[in-house]
């Protein structure tokens, strides 16, 4: 009994593993998109596994993590902001689109893609910064990996970390419907995404396509909230870079372009909440009993 109790190592060695695989990409942005991923992969393990981990351990190599990322935060988030300018573009053709944004969009990126701190401290470059923060991610990675494998993980220690993912997806859910305000909607994002890591970590162990459908609805979800945060960014963006003596034709063009930015942002916040009611409808929490205990 205390056997089948405790899910093998090798379910959660080779589950981390591969949920944590290194694409190694070739382009540049993506390199820089996918070392942010992996260390948003590596925090929402952290989280999952502290009980066997430890505090003390878990804060240390998070505040590493984050640090390898936050570095890199500011040149990912411009090439976000000139791909919704462009999407826009091709969408509204129609639309007057504010041309010196544009200017100022691709100007930002050129010099974070230079030096990410921007004028913080003596600059090393965004490769070079590319190339300290990987070093200390997969560092970090390898750490994680090994610790894991030293341990026994209990099913109910399983099923209880899940548990109290899925109550704070609720209730940051809950919170954000009655807020209406976009760090409500982000807050909720951060949990749904890790509690999205957790369940991909449990479905690359099992293998059960009952999960695999949770999980493709649980990235939606993400992917509408990050959409989400991604417009109010550039909305704030705008609002405190803009030149202050615009003509008035340009003056109207930031007016009827900041509008569309947060009627987009409206939008995905409702698909968001649409969709957080169908998947909680379904009875989340009898589903992933059933998955640890068939």
């Amino acid at each position: 009994m205390k056997i089948q109790d405790h899910l093998p190592v090798v379910f959660w060695d080779k589950a981390s593993e591969k949920l944590l695989k290194w694409k190694n990409p070739e382009n540049f942005t993506d390199k820089i998109h996918d070392l942010r991923v992996l260390g948003k992969k590596l925090r929402a393990l952290y989280y999952f596994f502290q009980p066997l981990l430890g505090k003390d351990f878990v804060k240390g190599e998070k505040q590493k993590v984050k640090k390898a990322m936050s570095d890199l935060g500011a040149v990912r988030d411009s090439h976000v902001f000139l791909n919704i300018y462009r999407k826009i573009e091709q969408q509204y053709p129609r639309l007057i689109l504010p041309k010196s944004l544009k200017t100022l969009l691709e100007r930002r990126s050129q010099q974070l893609e230079q030096d990410p701190m921007l004028g913080i401290g003596k600059s090393l470059g965004t490769q070079k910064y590319l190339a300290l923060a990987m070093d200390r991610i997969l560092a970090a990675r390898e750490k994680l990996l090994k610790k894991i494998a030293a341990k026994p993980f209990s099913k109910q220690l399983a099923l209880d970390r899940m548990k109290k993912g899925l109550e704070a997806v609720t209730k940051t859910m809950k919170e954000a419907q009655k807020e209406g305000s976009a760090d409500s909607f982000h807050r909720w994002r951060i949990k749904t995404k890790r509690f999205y890591y957790h369940l991909s970590l449990c479905w690359h162990g099992n293998g059960s396509k009952e999960l695999e459908k949770i999980v493709k609805k649980f990235k939606q979800l993400e992917q509408h909230l990050g959409q989400a945060h991604d417009f109010h960014l550039l909305a704030s963006f705008i609002n405190s870079s803009h030149p202050g003596d615009l003509r008035d034709g340009q003056k109207d063009a930031f007016k009827e372009f900041l509008l569309l930015i947060g009627k987009l942002q409206e939008e995905e916040e409702k698909e968001a909440l649409c969709l957080a009611k169908k998947l909680m409808d379904r009875g989340l929490e009898e589903t992933i009993e059933k998955i640890f205990n068939p």
